[in-house]
């Protein structure tokens, strides 16, 4: 297909998406396509909903999980340990552990990891927000739960030798989580175990 016969509107939101972590052409083209293909009505709403999101949507002020409000639900709540924070890479890993039941601490969300080949540096990471909590807050044990691939290990092993001497428990996930799982895409038996299963570092 030459290129000058595809509609310039139709290109544009393809190199839009393109540009999105995780999307590639293909699959920037295969979105645009299933959006074009959906009933006017159903795709107006979705776009009504993203303009929603855009407008409600931000990080929590204190664990960077994505609220409504200034803080989120977890970290308003009176009941959880405060004593507990678990380190995740983004909200929906959060929100993946909480559907386990078997948490019951609080959260604290990084906003990545650490990847050389993205050229994402702890300076584009929450972390310097995550030593300040520990500091100032009595804290008594840090999870690290990122996704156990490379760059999750290399950012675990990161934030350790950061927190190595504040006097804390510093825990991993447990490998309930094969190597190169995606936290948000586990279920949640296994999220459960791997809590259960979280070892000290």
């Amino acid at each position: 297909m030459k290129e000058k016969i595809i509609p310039e509107t139709l290109k544009k939101v393809v190199e839009e998406i393109s540009n999105l972590p995780g999307y590639g052409e293909k699959s920037a083209q295969k979105l645009a396509v299933n959006i074009l293909n959906m009933p006017r009505g159903e795709a107006l709403k979705l776009i009504e909903n993203f303009t929603e999101m855009l407008e409600k949507i931000h990080p929590c002020r204190e664990c960077g999980i994505y609220a409504e409000e200034e803080l989120c639900p977890v970290c308003l709540d009176e009941d959880r340990d405060k004593t507990v924070i678990c380190v995740v890479e983004e909200s929906f890993d959060a929100f993946a552990i909480e559907r386990t039941g078997k948490y019951n601490g609080l959260y604290h969300v990084i906003g990545g990891r650490l990847s050389p080949l993205e050229e994402i540096t702890p300076e584009d990471l929450n972390i310097e927000s995550l030593i300040e909590r520990v500091e100032k807050n009595p804290v008594k044990e840090v999870i690290l739960a990122t996704n156990p691939t490379v760059e999750g290990e290399a950012t675990a092993s990161y934030i350790y030798n950061l927190l190595k001497n504040k006097n804390i428990i510093i825990s991993r996930i447990g490998y309930g989580l094969p190597f190169g799982a995606i936290l948000e895409n586990a279920d949640d038996f296994t999220l459960a175990k791997a809590l259960e299963h979280k070892t000290p570092i």
